[in-house]
């Protein structure tokens, strides 16, 4: 590589520094399709691993690049949990139809499509062969560590009511129709649609955290919880975590069912 010193005696001279170089470039309009502009994005891979491997920065170029990730999530979950994305649920405006055109699939496209950011970091992270081959063996068998792990999920739920667990998934996801022949096809369906659920529920509960009017899946789960006659004190305990509505708001929901119900037979 040349010499630098040239390039330095110029950047003096224009009595302006390397980042107020850099900054000009990439915020003026003027420069939008200058050469440099686009040597620097096409390269931009390498600089961003200079600043990661530089010691006097490393640190510090980590954390703002965090930072940055960061809000990128949070902006795509704020706009998942707003109302214009047709997450809230109001529970004293239940209908039936609601209930009967609930789809996992669909609310899962709607996030991935909203939050497609957020939505690949949960799929890296609940990817068990993934994350294991990310933070490698630990103790020279951690490959054989997560397929014991995986066989002792499988053969748990092989064990669970076929027809139950099936129904749950294919109610959930809308397939009804798709039945694998084989123990192997049965058990990657299965896997794949309890990653969905898993992504779908900690994505709930996080835009229920952003914003509590943010309840769709909350208000199912919970109409769900008390169809199961289960206690309420868990069913608030469950909507103090973001997983479910409370009691009382189940509660609202079945009075407007049962308004809807009513109605629909006066008119018989």
């Amino acid at each position: 590589m040349p010499p630098l010193d040239v390039v330095f005696e110029a950047l003096d001279r224009c009595r302006i520094s390397v980042a107020q170089f850099i900054t000009t470039l990439l915020t003026h309009q003027e420069y939008e399709d200058h050469r440099f502009v686009v040597d620097l994005f096409e390269h931009s891979n390498e600089v961003f691993n200079a600043f990661l491997r530089h010691p006097a920065g490393r640190d510090q170029f980590t954390q703002q690049s965090f930072g940055v990730v960061e809000n990128t999530y949070l902006q795509e979950l704020c706009c998942l949990a707003s109302e214009d994305s047709g997450s809230h649920f109001r529970a004293s405006n239940t209908s039936t139809e609601q209930l009967e055109n609930f789809s996992l699939t669909a609310m899962a496209r709607e996030m991935e499509a909203g939050a497609p950011r957020w939505w690949g970091l949960l799929g890296t992270l609940l990817d068990e062969k993934g994350t294991a081959d990310l933070a490698g063996p630990k103790d020279g068998g951690g490959d054989e560590a997560v397929d014991d792990a995986l066989e002792v999920d499988d053969e748990y739920w092989d064990e669970v009511d076929e027809i139950d667990l099936e129904g749950l998934i294919n109610g959930l996801t809308g397939e009804w129709n798709v039945h694998p022949a084989t123990l192997t096809g049965r058990r990657a369906k299965r896997r794949a649609a309890m990653k969905l659920m898993r992504k779908t529920i900690i994505t709930s509960i996080l835009m229920n955290g952003w914003n509590q009017k943010s309840n769709a899946l909350q208000s199912l789960l919970g109409l769900f919880l008390q169809s199961a006659h289960t206690p309420y004190k868990v069913i608030d305990t469950l909507a103090h975590l973001g997983i479910s509505i409370s009691a009382d708001t189940i509660n609202m929901a079945v009075q407007s069912l049962s308004k809807e119900s009513h109605t629909s037979l006066q008119r018989l």
